[in-house]
């Protein structure tokens, strides 16, 4: 087992692979009395095209986030959730689009709860009757999504700005996805990606790690893993613009709820000498200044009475693309937006503003540590998106500099973005 300091924290990171080929990164913190497990398969919502020894696969869409929902039940007739709950521990799962997690909260019998969730999540127990009965589960689950403001808000925004990539999508599918799904599709999605080699487990908060690893390599004795023949994910190509540059819709909201997505290629950066994960953080950086908690702007707009909270703000990506979105709440969406833009096209960032920055980030790096949910959270991010864990995240926010954020800062523009907003509802 590696034991690894997280640089400038105090805190350490252990590290251990079992011969099965799973991944266990632990963080453990003595100052506080609960422990938190989550155990992740890199296999989520976009995960439907794929070849499987030999074979080309099309999976409908929701089949992840519909085999997450049927894993709690057991062959014996019983479910993780009356185990757990015997326990006194809190459990629950979640489907992303790169990934799925099952989770556990609790603050004793660590071995009874990390043990437990490795042998449910390890024990596929599927029938056509669960597969018939979950399908109007689901079905209700996309129709509450559908008419919810806050779930729009992101799945407006994703589909007006793609037009392969599927998270144009409802993680959870469409009703017609959902009604096409057979046994035979859960099954084979397990079978191809619920495998140790393509899964890794994070524990965190007041826990042993040597119990840990001791705990998790003596349970997974009872399974029997075959070798693992890894899919290959067929990925579609996503063109620069955008699906939709303008939607409205009509929704039971009070206020115009407004956002503006930007599609960046990452192509546009490739003659800059940092990395990928720089980069973010760069735009992470120029976002901030010029849109977050303490930017003019954000005072000058709330000072006016064009929005009523924050500009709220939000980074991803794909393998191609950078999404940047903005988004508020106002009664003047036009007013809103052409700040938004204008500020787009005037960008600032000056050393003063990245050392201070920095600073904040630094310190709130080492204060969330404390938060072993959102320390856990950070782990499972850096395994999806960077293929391990950052330990030496001080270095790269110390090593971010002025002239590298301008030539991050010049690639931001208002050449390919897309608006969406949620307006209420007209009383005709």
């Amino acid at each position: 087992m590696k034991k690894i300091k997280i640089k400038n924290t105090g805190e350490f990171v252990y590290l251990e692979k079992l011969d099965n080929g799973l991944d266990i990164i632990m963080i453990p913190n003595n100052k506080v009395k609960n422990f938190y497990c989550t155990l992740n398969i890199k296999f989520g919502s976009n995960c439907t095209n794929f070849k499987y020894q030999g074979e080309n696969i099309n999976l409908p869409k929701g089949v992840a986030h519909f085999l997450e929902h049927l894993m709690f039940n057991m062959p014996d007739g019983t479910n993780a959730f009356e185990y757990y709950s015997k326990l006194g521990s809190n459990i629950n799962a979640f489907t992303t689009y790169e990934y799925t997690s099952y989770e556990v909260f609790a603050n004793s019998k660590f071995k009874e709860n990390l043990s437990y969730l490795l042998k449910y999540v390890y024990t596929p127990y599927f029938t056509k009757e669960m597969v018939n009965n979950e399908k109007g589960i689901i079905t209700e689950e996309i129709n509450m999504i559908s008419d919810d403001p806050v779930s729009e808000i992101v799945y407006g925004l994703y589909r007006n700005i793609f037009i392969n990539d599927e998270r144009q999508y409802l993680i959870a599918g469409t009703i017609s996805d959902i009604k096409s799904i057979t046994l035979e599709d859960i099954t084979t999605a397990y079978d191809a990606f619920y495998h140790p080699e393509n899964m890794f487990l994070v524990v965190t908060g007041n826990f042993n790690p040597t119990e840990a690893v001791a705990i998790t390599s003596e349970t997974m004795k009872i399974f029997d893993f075959s070798q693992y023949n890894k899919p290959t994910i067929k990925k579609k190509k996503e063109p620069i613009k955008v699906q939709k540059e303008y939607e409205e819709k009509e929704m039971p909201v009070d206020k115009y709820k407004v956002t503006l997505g930007l599609k960046i290629p990452k192509s546009k950066f490739k003659n800059i000498n940092i990395s990928e994960l720089e980069i973010k953080m760069y735009l992470n950086l120029i976002i901030r200044i010029n849109f977050g908690a303490t930017s003019i702007l954000k005072e000058e707009l709330l000072k006016s009475k064009i929005i009523t909270d924050s500009i709220s703000t939000n980074l991803t990506f794909t393998e191609d693309y950078f999404v940047i979105a903005f988004l508020s709440t106002t009664d003047y969406p036009d007013y809103f937006l052409k700040r938004i833009k204008e500020k787009l096209n005037n960008l600032i960032i000056n050393e003063d503003e990245i050392n201070r920055k920095v600073k904040s980030s630094i310190s709130n790096l080492i204060l969330s540590f404390d938060e072993i949910e959102a320390v856990n959270n950070d782990v499972q991010d850096d395994m999806i998106y960077e293929g391990k864990f950052i330990y030496d995240i001080y270095d790269y926010y110390r090593n971010l500099n002025l002239k590298s954020a301008n030539e991050v800062l010049k690639k931001i523009n208002l050449s390919n973005f897309t608006v969406t907003i949620l307006k209420p509802k007209s009383d005709k």
